[in-house]
């Protein structure tokens, strides 16, 4: 039994856009009803920053992979 590689792709791009709805959401929460300071800016600044930073390094790593080949699993049957 063989299962293509590109599933887990289009599988990691769904939590792509499910982490890029909820961070969107998170930003314009802490925008909009929070407090107009400094310190909310910096961490709204510093959040975006490690969130682009981090999905920077995973597209990194995963555009190194050929999701062309499948995963063969033995069959024990």
């Amino acid at each position: 039994m063989a299962i293509p590689l590109s599933i887990f792709y289009y599988l990691y791009l769904f939590f792509i856009l499910v982490f890029l709805a909820f961070s969107f959401f998170n930003v314009y929460t802490l925008l909009r009803f929070g407090f107009l300071t400094l310190s909310n800016l910096i961490i709204v600044v510093f959040y975006l920053a490690v969130s682009v930073l981090i999905l920077t390094i995973s597209w990194n790593y995963i555009g190194q992979i050929d999701w062309h080949q499948s995963v063969y699993f033995a069959s024990t049957l």
